[in-house]
């Protein structure tokens, strides 16, 4: 495969993103759709290996029967018949970005962040865990963090589904996935669930925490030992409950684990890192004032505040509170006085779908009327990519 090739008659790839012993990720143009795309490509050595070729495919069809912002989405599989050669190929969503392994080669990012990054990594994981699927090779680079700052999981090759049996052993006793991740069922060739991806994700937040991961063993004999027996090592951080949340991720025993990623997506939302949060009548005091700023002939200074203002308010008060989501209505509002109406449009669209409380969400649909027309009028304005997610997400 080289730059220029059309696959399949319809993909034209582009550049080459990366390569590894299992194949080569190109970016690429999908000429049917219109559309930048990311193509893996199945090297010619694993083509004619049946287990690769197997795993390949079981890829394909997992990552396809998942739909979540925060895993990578699959468009496509595809095989090329090329004289005697079969090409294998996955179509997937092209994520500007970069692996969340090469962030932490520049070191220990900012914890915040990282936190933010873990609760959307434990959205994904939620997702598949409720279709019935365990991932199994949760890792920095597995883990996307695109440039608009949302994290995504990717990589599903050796995913294996809640209904079948067996653990993290192959039928010739090889163990799956990548040694200093694995929870101590792997090794053992216990039975799995979800609870093993959270073992892993324990890892890489004890690596967000401190820098370095809990084991690292020079020899895989010596980091089953450490994984199966060792306890790992003590985490300091600013709020001591984020510490014990990693010691219970990273437990021995399953059953001492978080019950799920939703568990744990919750109780990262508690965690606090600098002084008390302000209470939410401090929090919506403070949307009055910005609020007046609009009323005034100021609506780039009501967005100024609500927007880092709104994450706050889903922390204390909760991001499906009706305080919270009104907030977001208000924002919405300013954005569009601030000569944004498109960017209004898409945040009042998703809050239509968020808002259950039915004056709230009257209100919302009477201004997503308005706006759409303002757009239709005279066109969107400014991108400025403001959605409910990120900002409730924080």
């Amino acid at each position: 495969m080289r730059a220029g090739e059309v696959l399949d008659g319809r993909y034209r790839l582009d550049r080459k993103l990366g390569a590894g012993g299992f194949g080569v990720v190109w970016t690429a143009y999908d000429s049917n759709i219109g559309r930048p795309v990311a193509v893996k490509v199945l090297s010619e050595e694993k083509a004619s290996d049946e287990e690769a070729v197997e795993r390949f495919i079981r890829e394909a069809r997992t990552a396809g029967s998942l739909s979540n912002p925060h895993i990578v989405t699959l468009y496509d599989y595809g095989r090329v018949q090329r004289g005697a050669l079969s090409t294998h190929y996955l179509v997937m969503e092209l994520v500007n970005g970069r692996p969340l392994s090469a962030v932490l080669r520049e070191g220990t990012p900012d914890l915040a962040l990282s936190l933010k990054w873990v609760r959307q990594v434990c959205k994904g994981l939620d997702a598949a865990h409720r279709s019935g699927v365990v991932h199994r090779d949760i890792k920095p680079e597995n883990i996307m963090i695109a440039d608009s700052g949302e994290a995504k999981v990717l990589d599903f090759g050796i995913a294996r589904l809640l209904t079948q049996s067996g653990g993290g052993l192959t039928s010739t006793g090889v163990v799956i996935g990548t040694p200093p991740y694995l929870a101590p069922e792997c090794w053992s060739g216990a039975p799995i669930d979800g609870r093993a991806d959270l073992y892993a994700l324990g890892v890489v937040l004890f690596q967000l925490c401190t820098g370095q991961r809990p084991f690292n063993a020079g020899s895989p004999v010596t980091m089953m030992y450490q994984h199966l027996n060792d306890p790992p090592p003590p985490v300091h951080t600013p709020d001591p409950a984020l510490a014990v949340l990693v010691r219970q991720l990273l437990a021995k025993d399953p059953a001492d684990r978080p019950a799920d990623a939703a568990e744990v997506r919750r109780r990262l939302r508690e965690v606090r890192l600098g002084p008390e949060e302000p209470s939410a009548e401090v929090l919506r005091r403070r949307a009055d004032q910005a609020w007046q700023h609009g009323a005034d002939g100021r609506p780039g200074e009501a967005v100024r505040i609500l927007t880092p203002l709104i994450p706050q308010l889903a922390r204390v008060c909760g991001p499906d509170d009706v305080r919270t989501l009104r907030t977001c209505h208000d924002l919405a509002l300013w954005l569009a006085r601030d000569g944004s109406p498109g960017a209004a449009v898409a945040l009042l669209t998703e809050l239509s779908g968020a808002l259950g409380e039915p004056d709230a969400r009257a209100d919302v649909l009477r201004d997503l009327d308005r706006w759409r027309r303002a757009c239709e009028r005279g066109g969107p304005g400014p991108d400025r990519p403001l959605s409910l997610r990120q900002l409730l997400d924080g």
